[in-house]
């Protein structure tokens, strides 16, 4: 089986207490086959997908590149939301603001990988932290959209993350690019 690559910013464990307290209040772990474990937590930048093995080499020299270019910067955990109908949202996550800072670094991720890949750009971000996602249950779910006291994450740096989708955590950085 081939390897699947994204791009992402890890999330510190410090936001278990509010990810336990949103599956708790939404009873997540009985409507949600997917509750990722809390060590997977992230805001994905770029799904990438498989990666030839002679590409990988450029892929992470572009993302070294990128990094470089770019500062540290203040991301802030401001919620829960969803996608999907609120009824029975697809996906429930922590919503991150946007900020200017974060959507050029994905834009430019975004752009050069994707040059790089030959891949089709996306150009629609939404910076959110997955909490639950594949619905178990056809029931009707009654989740609202909150809004919470901004939770701030120094972004440091972001990582290329391998999937291993039999394992939990299951989602492992094989490289780490710091941010100047």
């Amino acid at each position: 089986m081939q390897q699947h690559y994204f791009i992402g910013i890890n999330i510190p464990p410090t936001f278990k207490d509010t990810v336990e307290m949103f599956k708790q209040k939404y009873q997540l772990e009985t409507a949600y086959k997917v509750i990722p474990h809390v060590e997977d937590l992230h805001v994905t930048l770029l799904y990438v997908g498989t990666v030839p093995d002679e590409q990988l080499p450029l892929v992470k020299t572009a993302l070294l590149e990128i990094a470089a270019c770019h500062s540290t910067f203040p991301m802030h955990v401001d919620g829960l939301s969803y996608f999907g109908a609120s009824s029975g949202p697809r996906v429930v996550y922590l919503s991150v603001e946007e900020s200017v800072a974060l959507s050029s670094l994905q834009r430019e991720i975004e752009h050069i990988v994707a040059k790089q890949l030959d891949r089709p750009i996306s150009e629609r971000f939404t910076p959110h932290v997955t909490i639950a996602k594949k619905r178990k249950t056809t029931d009707d779910l009654v989740i609202q959209k909150e809004k919470v006291q901004p939770i701030e994450v120094r972004v440091l740096s972001f990582s290329l993350f391998v999937i291993h989708p039999d394992k939990s955590p299951k989602y492992q950085a094989i490289e780490t690019f710091e941010l100047s």
